[in-house]
């Protein structure tokens, strides 16, 4: 093994911790930050089916940014959605810490918006341990539906549910 002194064994660690964490910075008090452009976002766990009023309104899905941020994705069923337009009926996923806080939440009406809501990005170190879940609310009908929990310290996936 490479001895370094401790001045350059100190830098060392550090441009290497930079490195493993892309430069991504964290905000203070766990806010929602903006994901940098140049990560690549996928999906993480399974996703959570929602029905309303015995219909397939949609399925709320976990995404992770691949630099350290983690989103709730609901995409709206083109026929709820359809069928449901100029309604009261709107959707809001959030992500969900293991004390069940919600750290980013989508707002307002989006049932005549896009048929993709998307909460805001969370740095996923914000929470000790570092698992998370993707949840969406719709208040009309059946309440909440939501993906699997995602533990991003060993990758372990459970729990997807519906209440309805």
């Amino acid at each position: 093994m490479l001895k370094l002194p401790k001045t350059r064994r100190a830098i060392a660690l550090t441009a290497a911790t930079l490195a493993l964490g892309g430069g991504a910075a964290i905000g203070v008090g766990g806010t929602a930050q903006a994901a940098p452009t140049s990560c690549t976002t996928i999906n993480i766990g399974n996703p959570g089916n929602i029905n309303v009023g015995g219909v397939y309104a949609g399925q709320v899905e976990q995404q992770y940014d691949g630099c350290g941020y983690v989103r709730a994705h609901f995409q709206y069923s083109h026929n709820y959605w359809l069928g449901h337009s100029g309604t009261a009926w709107s959707a809001y996923p959030c992500v969900q810490t293991l004390n069940y806080v919600g750290q980013a939440c989508a707002s307002g009406d989006t049932v005549d918006g896009p048929q993709d809501v998307y909460s805001g990005w969370v740095p996923i170190h914000s929470a000790n341990p570092d698992t998370w879940q993707a949840i969406v609310t719709i208040p009309n009908g059946c309440s909440e539906a939501g993906g699997s929990w995602h533990a991003y310290a060993n990758g372990a996936n459970w729990g997807e549910y519906s209440s309805c």
